[in-house]
């Protein structure tokens, strides 16, 4: 059992970050932010850039192919370049993946895997936002580590306010796991239930009671929030309450069964992938 009494430098576990970044020359924000983010929690940082070649089909469809791959290496050098300076000035290391985008889409997730954590920006700070959106899919669902989106300009501190959309799924449970590693002991956390009905096989008799208990025994001030979308998107009533709230942390379960993972990509958490008001940490 987790003794609330220890304090946030105690039980902090999370003290290996890799934030992902492309070819593109919008992230000086986002990369002060990662920096930011993992000193306040005294972990390393990796920043590893996703360089996408294009492909043979790709270059095709322009009329010069040899500028566009002379274009592409010349970016790709200068990026690296720039963070390599900057990671050399700030103490942080950084590695570069570069493939045709097919085979970086299986690539990510698998460094996702050697790092505690994964960061993402906001997506004005990437040069390919579809690009970004993949990545940030397939990695959230498929490397089996927590991943938080920044907030352009987000000042670091200390999670003492979580929001989880709880929906009673073994994907919100990790993706509350994963949280729980970063939050401050005693911490309040509103446990938000969307349009939740009772069932035997998820939420019980009152939806969201039994992880509240679960959480009280920890030590947290824990709350439960039954909400109803009305019909609007789930991840904007979940944004909205952690907004209004002003919650440190929005936590969502993210599902790679393919049903499911069609919703993931489409529907209630769209908003939330391109970037929210307050960081997201969407684990699977």
């Amino acid at each position: 059992m987790i003794d609330p009494k220890l304090s946030r430098e105690d039980s902090m576990t999370v003290k290996d970050i890799l934030a992902i970044v492309d070819t593109g020359d919008e992230d000086e924000q986002f990369l002060k932010d990662a920096r930011e983010f993992a000193r306040f929690h005294d972990a390393h940082l990796t920043v590893a850039i996703l360089s996408a070649v294009p492909t043979p089909d790709y270059a095709m469809a322009y009329a010069q192919p040899y500028f566009l791959l002379a274009d592409y290496v010349e970016a790709a050098e200068e990026k690296q370049a720039k963070v390599t300076r900057l990671g050399e000035r700030d103490g942080f290391e950084v590695r570069v993946l570069s493939d045709e985008s097919g085979a970086l889409l299986d690539k990510a997730p698998v460094q996702a895997r050697y790092a505690d954590l994964v960061l993402f920006g906001p997506v004005d700070a990437y040069g390919n936002a579809h690009l970004r959106r993949r990545l940030f899919e397939n990695i959230a669902l498929s490397s089996g580590r927590p991943v938080i989106v920044l907030p352009a300009q987000w000042k670091p501190r200390s999670f003492a306010h979580l929001a989880i959309g709880w929906n009673a799924t073994r994907e919100a449970t990790r993706a509350l796991g994963d949280a729980l590693k970063l939050v401050q002991s005693g911490a309040k956390i509103d446990v938000l239930v969307v349009d939740a009905r009772s069932s035997t096989k998820g939420h019980g008799s009152e939806p969201g009671a039994d992880i509240a208990r679960n959480l009280s025994r920890h030590g947290f001030d824990v709350t439960v929030h039954a909400l109803v979308s009305e019909g609007e998107n789930q991840s904007a009533v979940l944004v909205d309450f952690a907004r209004r709230h002003r919650a440190d942390l929005l936590v969502i379960g993210a599902s790679a069964h393919s049903r499911l993972r069609e919703l993931f990509l489409g529907g209630v958490t769209h908003d939330l992938v391109d970037g929210a008001p307050i960081p997201v940490l969407l684990g699977n």
